[in-house]
């Protein structure tokens, strides 16, 4: 007869406003949910809980701004003894919603501060002689959060303008145009290039009839064909000079459509990066999956797994997002991948 202790499980380890309160949910917890979330968006944790004695209305009840913290720990998951741990970061407490009968309680928080007003208040401002990482730096001051900038190219602007904007949507459409990505995580503000990440090594190979794969889903649509290449044509109105190239990716079919725009780019070197920056950005929409698998805590947004047994749809992919949830389910890992460009 196999003991507790011996069991492969997964455990949900939680601090709330500093103390531990893992073993105070353990027996109300009917749901659990953290969203490592895809780039522009912040990441979110989850939890609905039973509340017969009523203390997550009463004296428990949470307040704007309460601290979570949380880690999945597997017990036994991958072999006997053995025992692996998920750290999922700091984060704040902005909704409760209470439903019933019977009586349960959900808990949402989010990584960004609720004090912080990056994400809702509307500002309008110019900014003068900066680059990339000092806007990212100023907003991250203001939201009372670290700046980890790990994009290989700091772009450098005369003038921005900030146009009733908020300020993370200010900055996520000035990086997007860089093909700079965002995240909020952890107390942080990371802006990283996604081109790099696409090339680092494989954590996994996820083989059909092989791995725990509970489902999956690839798809292709005539909205997201491809582009082979990208024309930049951009015409000087002071100098009347007109600068046109083409920037074709490695490995490019030789025929397909190609995509056509018309920004501003004062040398041909200039116009061939804006060519790949745009190119990436259409051309990672057209190979898109799900998979949804038996808890893994490997799996994070941003690293690379292999897929076979797919056939059309093998390949190396990078992780958009990755949802664990505990529940009635037992562990469960649902990802959000799309292919690697490779350029």
């Amino acid at each position: 007869m196999e003991l507790m202790q011996d069991a492969r499980r997964a455990v949900l380890v939680l601090s709330y406003n500093g103390k531990d309160v893992t073993k105070d949910i353990a027996k109300a917890l009917t749901d659990f949910q953290f969203n490592d979330a895809a780039p522009g968006t912040l990441d979110s944790l989850s939890i609905t809980l039973e509340d017969r004695e009523r203390n997550w209305q009463g004296p428990w009840s949470p307040t704007e701004g309460d601290r979570v913290k949380g880690e999945i720990r597997t017990i036994n998951w991958d072999g006997p003894g053995e025992i692996k741990k998920l750290p999922l970061g700091s984060f704040e407490v902005d909704s409760f919603d209470f439903n019933g009968p019977p009586d349960t309680v959900a808990i949402k928080a989010v990584s960004l501060p609720v004090s912080a007003n990056i994400r809702q208040e509307k500002r309008s401002k110019s900014w003068e002689k900066v680059t990339l990482k000092m806007v990212a730096g100023e907003i991250a001051k203001r939201a009372s959060l670290k700046l980890l900038f790990e994009a290989t190219d700091n772009p450098s602007y005369d003038r921005l303008e900030q146009s009733q904007l908020s300020d993370l949507a200010f900055l996520l459409e000035t990086a997007t145009k860089e093909g700079v990505a965002i995240k909020v995580s952890n107390g942080s503000l990371v802006l990283f290039d996604e081109s790099v990440y696409e090339k680092k090594p494989v954590i996994a190979t996820i083989t059909r009839g092989e791995d725990n794969v509970k489902g999956y889903g690839f798809s292709w649509g005539t909205a997201y064909t491809a582009y082979c290449a990208c024309e930049v044509s951009y015409t000087n109105s002071k100098s009347k000079k007109t600068v046109k190239v083409t920037y074709t990716p490695p490995g490019a079919p030789k025929s397909g459509p190609i995509l056509k725009i018309n920004e501003q780019a004062d040398s041909q070197a200039a116009a061939l990066k804006l060519g790949r920056k745009r190119l990436r950005e259409k051309n990672k929409e057209a190979g898109r999956g799900t998979l949804s698998l038996m808890g893994d805590i490997r799996m994070a947004a941003g690293l690379t797994i292999n897929i076979k047994g797919w056939g059309r749809f093998d390949g190396k992919y990078i992780i958009v997002s990755a949802n664990h949830a505990i529940g009635g389910s037992g562990f469960t890992t649902d990802l959000e991948i799309r292919r690697v460009l490779g350029w």
